[in-house]
């Protein structure tokens, strides 16, 4: 019955050229039969050749077409806890529920799960989303309190100027974080935006 989505799902799992395409057109019963499958509400035996890191790559990357698809369904299907994984998608659903959790994985114990946070609220708009990126900018670990001030920066190339200038007298600041906030503001300073990506 679900042979034919099955076989589209395996395909994204193997990164085939055109393969997401293919799951966006078949819709929200493609995105069902993907949370199906990813919450373990469903067992399938999907022939797919990736395996180890490859492979958990490519269910990101169907959850994410998935949600794409079908944010409803998706904010529907979330477990209690989240992972790193659905922290990053959270950030392409425009809803109070989505920024709402994100909120609360800002203050998550784990950093992995508040740079993430920080990251995605970059994309949603509001007080509760500015707050928490606010709140990260005191976070006791760098990375996070690096990402909170790249958010600021993209809303306020002044005061992000200020902020990755006062970074920089961090005595803990690692060789990596030192040379992304240098690299940042010499964009800032020269009145560009800053990059999606780094070098």
């Amino acid at each position: 019955m679900h042979d034919g989505l099955d076989a589209v799902i395996a395909k994204v799992l193997d990164w085939a050229p055109g393969a997401d395409e293919a799951l966006i057109a078949a819709g929200p019963s493609g995105a069902k039969r993907v949370f199906d499958l990813y919450y373990g509400r469903a067992g399938a035996n999907l022939v797919t050749k990736a395996t180890g890191r490859e492979l958990v790559d490519g269910w990101s990357a169907a959850l994410h077409i998935a949600a794409s698809v079908a944010p409803e369904e998706f904010l529907a299907r979330l477990p209690s806890r989240v992972g790193t994984t659905e922290i990053v998608i959270l950030g392409d659903i425009d809803d109070p529920r989505a920024t709402h959790i994100l909120c609360e994985q800002a203050r998550h114990k784990d950093f992995l799960h508040r740079v993430n946070a920080v990251k995605a609220l970059a994309k949603h708009a509001g007080p509760a989303s500015r707050d928490a990126v606010e709140q990260a900018l005191a976070d006791e670990d760098l990375v996070v309190r690096s990402a909170a001030i790249r958010c600021v920066a993209d809303a306020d190339p002044r005061r992000g100027t200020t902020l990755y200038e006062a970074f920089l007298e961090e005595p803990r600041l690692t060789p990596l974080l030192r040379q992304e906030a240098r690299w940042a503001l010499s964009y800032l300073r020269e009145g560009s935006p800053i990059p999606l990506h780094p070098w």
